[in-house]
């Protein structure tokens, strides 16, 4: 699966548009969302709505691609960011389908689900992401950072694209003053791995998360080549070949007590 970053261009919308998009985000149902903008009928409502299509370049109305459409090219105010949030594989790929415009039974073949192992995934990542309709998914999904711009949603799509090695450790959601980042164990055909962060002080606070945890040991920091360039903190191979390499500081374990992700408004 390839990392998919939305460019965050700016394609707006007439006002009367986006606010019907914002409420279909926000999970009203078309009689509600006509009803508060005064468009009389659902029809009325379904005409607003191929008209948001056409302004994408879309040949069909999906709501929950509509809705990606109005965050990824800047047609409405992306919604404020929540701690990230991690998917199990197919509850993930079953989100990313509806973003894109696809359904659910189309996804369910591709995945050799069955229709009811469908509609259960469905409902259960509907509740995961406390969203109230498929479009309203897609909103939450992007607050929670699993899909749109942020390193953390790159991250997870990267997580998702590889084949994961079990027994080789759990993915951590690494909290830093500059967001969220998600590191997977070394192990398998990943022997060694890194985050890179963009001063020292990150750098440290992400060795010290991930210091003594199954699959991140040992830790180590490189200094960037260059001034203005990323500091690495990488984990995986003999601390002996690490520390033998120009510009790298062994990290030493630190201990792991009551360390928790803050939560962000």
């Amino acid at each position: 699966m390839s990392v998919r970053v939305p460019a965050l261009a700016k394609s707006p919308l007439p006002h009367l548009e986006r606010q019907v998009l914002e409420l279909i985000s926000e999970g009203y149902g078309d009689l509600e969302v006509a009803d508060r903008l005064g468009l009389k009928s659902a029809a009325r409502l379904r005409y607003r709505l191929s008209r948001i299509a056409r302004h994408f370049q879309l040949e069909t109305v999906v709501r929950p691609q509509l809705v990606d459409h109005g965050y990824s090219h800047g047609a409405m105010p992306v919604p404020a960011l929540l701690q990230p949030l991690l998917l199990e594989a197919k509850a993930y790929g079953l989100v990313r389908t509806l973003a894109d415009g696809g359904s659910v039974s189309a996804y369910a073949r591709r995945q050799g689900l069955k229709p009811y192992h469908a509609q259960y995934l469905l409902k259960t990542a509907r509740a995961k992401l406390d969203a109230t309709s498929r479009a309203s998914m897609v909103r939450r999904a992007w607050q929670r950072q699993i899909l749109g711009p942020t390193p953390f949603a790159a991250d997870l799509a990267g997580m998702h694209g590889e084949a994961l090695q079990p027994g080789a450790g759990r993915w951590v959601i690494v909290p830093l003053l500059s967001g969220y980042r998600l590191a997977g164990p070394a192990g398998g055909l990943h022997r060694t791995r890194h985050l890179d962060v963009p001063d020292q002080e990150a750098a440290n606070a992400a060795a010290r998360f991930l210091s003594g945890r199954p699959g991140f040991a040992p830790l180590w920091i490189a200094k960037p080549p260059r001034p203005g360039d990323p500091f690495r903190v990488s984990w995986g191979p003999p601390l002996s070949v690490a520390a033998r390499e120009p510009g790298i500081a062994p990290v030493r374990p630190y201990q792991q007590a009551g360390l928790c992700l803050p939560q962000r408004a």
